[in-house]
């Protein structure tokens, strides 16, 4: 779509919803291993089936449907990528088959070293662990900063580069068990606070100092995206918060599916010489939402989510 400045900045800015989203994965599979420890091999099998497994298929969807339709460009070298993961390794594919799927190789590379951390966690108390992650990251984002990759995918999203916002769910969901501690009970002062030096240290960084302000950014904008999703969510405004709830529910299947429907809606507008514009968004938009709920009901009834 065609948008001012303002909105298209505005919505770019949603993308800084994975440093929230890490280190949520940091807390909810500590927390969870906390409760109930899982083998190594338990462990990456439950991530196979409920993560992996979804995601292929949406791969193999994607492919058919590009055999017949032009969304994506078929290639096996692309496909297999996928299957056996080494796109992670290689930046001209790791965006195929839907540029979102880049993230799903950088989750997994936090699962496979997701036992290693919990060993380091038992070494370490939580001022040490968390100090190592900070430092592994500054390391990692100088070094890809230097030799002038940050702004590669396969470099810019390698896990070294969000391993302390990992760490530091990691420690929070510790604290949250032995001391009750919950991250998320802040007074609204505090966050609205947060939220404004967080997201304009983050802004100033993104938008004006280029290749460098992008790659040391992470910092202010994990904690001013999560303060202000939390004060949005605090604000108890009911309607906001069962969207919120209905769209974690499915957020899944939704993330997988969501850059296919949108591809298709605009190969249709294409091919009939339809300008895509609002009313073409919204109609897509809950095209995405009944995609999403078709795919999670599918995957529900048979036990892959």
């Amino acid at each position: 779509m065609q948008l001012p400045s303002v909105i298209a900045q505005i919505i770019n800015f949603g993308g800084t919803g994975i440093h929230a989203f890490i280190f949520t994965s940091g807390f909810g599979l500590y927390l969870s291993h906390l409760k109930k420890p899982l083998g190594y091999q338990q462990f990456l099998k439950k991530r196979t089936t409920k993560i992996y497994t979804p995601y292929i298929i949406v791969v193999i969807l994607s492919a058919v449907l590009s055999l017949f339709i032009p969304i994506y460009d078929n290639s096996l070298y692309a496909f297999l990528g996928h299957v056996f993961l080494y796109k992670m390794f290689d930046d001209t594919i790791i965006g195929s088959y839907g540029y979102q799927l880049w993230f799903i190789s950088t989750i997994i590379q936090f699962y496979l070293i997701f036992p290693l951390l919990v060993q380091l966690k038992r070494l370490l108390n939580e001022t040490y662990f968390v100090m190592a992650g900070i430092l592994i990251t500054i390391c990692w984002s100088m070094i890809i900063y230097h030799n002038g990759v940050s702004e590669l995918r396969v470099w810019g999203s390698f896990f070294l580069q969000y391993i302390w916002e990992f760490m530091l769910g990691m420690v929070c969901a510790e604290r949250f068990v032995n001391y009750g501690y919950a991250f998320w009970n802040q007074k609204k002062t505090i966050l609205v606070i947060m939220a404004l030096v967080g997201l304009t240290l983050y802004s100033i960084m993104a938008l004006n100092l280029g290749a460098m302000g992008r790659t040391f950014n992470d910092f202010p904008a994990l904690f001013g995206y999560m303060a202000l999703a939390l004060l949005i969510f605090d604000l108890h405004v009911e309607w906001i918060n069962r969207l919120i709830l209905f769209t974690a529910k499915i957020s899944y299947p939704l993330f997988l599916i969501h850059i296919l429907v949108l591809r298709l809606v605009q190969i249709t507008h294409k091919y009939y010489g339809i300008s895509f514009g609002w009313l073409a968004s919204m109609i897509t938009l809950l095209l995405c939402y009944l995609s999403a709920i078709l795919l999670y009901k599918i995957l529900r009834h048979f036990s892959l989510l």
